[in-house]
């Protein structure tokens, strides 16, 4: 059995599920104190060790368990200083075979308005006829330093979106954590004092405002990957994972690394890798391992179950 390095980790249900192809491993979480320390005690007594973090399809009802986690045994995905398992698959690109599964993953997470986290309703407000949005993020997020970005960063991208669209309204999505977990934004809010900035802080589904984007600004968050998920034009300043690889309008040069692939990257590629490669997935129920295609059904159902049951409420 894997070896956590916190109360935490070794509490995460379904934990040998998603660590049954890494037995002997020490687990940490990302690249904080845990992983660190899962890091330094692997090489201590020369055994291997994983990082993990949340998968990008989590859960539905607020705090059930992760349907899927990130299980990362060379580095952290948000990390585009060091090389990770992310990154390499997404280098490695994908067969037809593979590919033609991704577009089925795609579709299906299309059709059924899916996010990482899926217990927020839609929102319902009235949206401009012509926006940009705008992905704010927690103050100390750890991937916006790992993503070679810092304060200056979310300044830039709000006065790009600006400049870059004057016919359209700038919508802001403002971190939910901003409201329910009293978190800081990076924005301070005199930059937002702006007749064409809207902010949207009422930890709604982003699903919708992406989808009708004409175009998606990010730092590292996550919703830069929904964007391309969902075809919408981005502009990235940070170094996220789906950076650097062709599909985004980046603010800052890729990594070697990435910049040195040999083929033309394909969303199909990014999605293999952030849905297929690097996940694993446990059924919340069994702890039966999952594929990503029964993860995404599962999901799918669940929110709809869920909408449903507030649309009779209401």
């Amino acid at each position: 059995m894997a070896t956590p390095t916190n109360r935490a980790i070794g509490r995460i249900a379904h934990l040998d599920t998603f660590l049954a192809e890494h037995p002997q491993a020490i687990a940490g979480w990302g690249r904080k104190p845990s992983g660190r320390r899962a890091v330094a005690l692997a090489r201590l007594l020369r055994r291997s060790y994983v990082l993990l973090e949340d998968g990008f399809l989590r859960s539905v009802a607020r705090g059930a368990p992760s349907l899927s986690l990130l299980v990362d045994d060379i580095g952290c995905y948000y990390d585009a200083a060091a090389p990770s398992r992310m990154e390499l698959a997404i280098a490695a690109g994908t067969t037809r075979d593979e590919a033609a599964e991704a577009r089925k993953l795609i579709a299906a997470w299309r059709a059924a308005g899916l996010s990482k986290y899926n217990h927020a309703p839609d929102y319902t407000g009235p949206l401009p006829d012509r926006y940009v949005l705008v992905a704010d993020q927690c103050h100390g997020d750890l991937s916006v330093a790992s993503g070679l970005a810092d304060a200056d960063s979310f300044t830039a991208m709000l006065a790009a979106a600006l400049a870059e669209y004057p016919d359209h309204q700038v919508v802001v999505k403002v971190h939910p954590d901003v409201q329910t977990h009293r978190k800081a934004s990076w924005f301070p809010r005199a930059v937002l004092d702006h007749p064409r900035v809207r902010i949207i802080a009422n930890g709604c589904h982003p699903v919708r405002l992406i989808a009708h984007a004409a175009a998606v600004y990010t730092v590292t968050s996550l919703i830069g990957f929904e964007a391309l998920v969902h075809g919408r034009p981005l502009r990235c300043f940070g170094m996220p994972f789906y950076a650097g690889w062709g599909l985004s309008q980046d603010a800052l040069p890729a990594p070697q690394r990435r910049a040195s692939t040999a083929r033309p990257t394909r969303i199909e590629d990014l999605v293999h890798a952030a849905f297929v490669v690097v996940p694993r997935y446990a059924a919340p129920a069994t702890g039966a391992a999952w594929t990503a295609g029964e993860a995404i059904a599962h999901a799918a159902a669940e929110r709809a179950a869920m909408l449903a049951s507030v649309a009779l409420a209401a």
